[in-house]
This record gives C-alpha cells, structure tokens and sequence, in this order.
C-alpha cells in the first residue's frame, strides 16, 4: 500500500502521538513518528515523507528550528 501518502508527525507527548497517529490511519494515511526534532530530522531524511505535522513547542530543538 505504498500509493498512501506517507506522513511524518512530530511531538514529544507520547499520548498525541498515538492519539494523531490512529486518526490519520483510519483516514488512510501511512504515519511515521518522532518525540524530538533530531529524530525528525534524521526520518525526513531517510524516509521522505509527503507532509509533516510538527508541533512546534518541543524542549531542546523545537520546531521553528
């Protein structure tokens, strides 16, 4: 099933994450995640997402850098 866009979400509350990364499954999404902009980083990177949903209030790098 790799014809579904491919999404990168982004936050450091685990709880969003699982909370966004079902919605966006059900809805036909295929969803990689990251708790931290370095980890980010490295899965844009490698793994080319379509979009990512960032959240932008993240300690240490957050997601304005």
């Amino acid at each position: 099933m790799a014809n579904e866009p491919l999404v990168l979400v982004v936050d450091d509350e685990m709880g969003i994450l699982r909370l966004i990364t079902l919605e966006l499954t059900a809805q036909g999404f295929r969803v990689i995640t990251a708790s931290t902009g370095e980890q980010a980083l490295t899965i844009a990177e490698t793994q080319r997402p379509d979009i990512v949903l960032l959240d932008i209030v993240m300690p240490e790098m957050n997601g304005y850098e």
